[in-house]
């Protein structure tokens, strides 16, 4: 499985919801396809995890496709400004035979 396409920069508002979508395509066939298993690991500007190794879930019933809605929580919280950055875990298989692809991702708060 690979994942292509999620090192994207995008601005949100220090209230909003960020919508992370991961497209996970087969290699041998270009097409969508459904991993064991898929995770994301959101970090703040000041480097601390806010999220580790979170499963997505099923965008919808779409193959291939995943998301997560990371929100920091009480809309009095706002999260910080700056550059956040992560990372999606496609994982294919189990055990000792996994294979885990890594990708990055960042977006803005400002």
């Amino acid at each position: 499985m690979a994942l292509e396409n999620v090192i994207k920069i995008t601005q949100f508002i220090d209230k909003a919801t960020v919508w992370i979508l991961a497209f996970i395509y087969d290699p041998a066939t270009g097409e969508l396809d459904d991993p064991t298993a898929i995770k994301v690991t959101v970090i703040d500007p000041d480097g601390t995890t806010q999220v580790d190794a979170a499963a997505m879930t099923k965008y919808e019933t779409e193959t291939g496709i995943y998301e997560y809605k990371y929100h920091k929580g009480a809309t009095s919280d706002p999260m910080d400004k700056g550059q956040w950055r992560g990372r999606v875990d496609v994982i294919d298989g189990a055990g000792a035979d996994a294979v885990i692809s890594p990708k990055p991702f960042a977006f803005t708060v400002g």
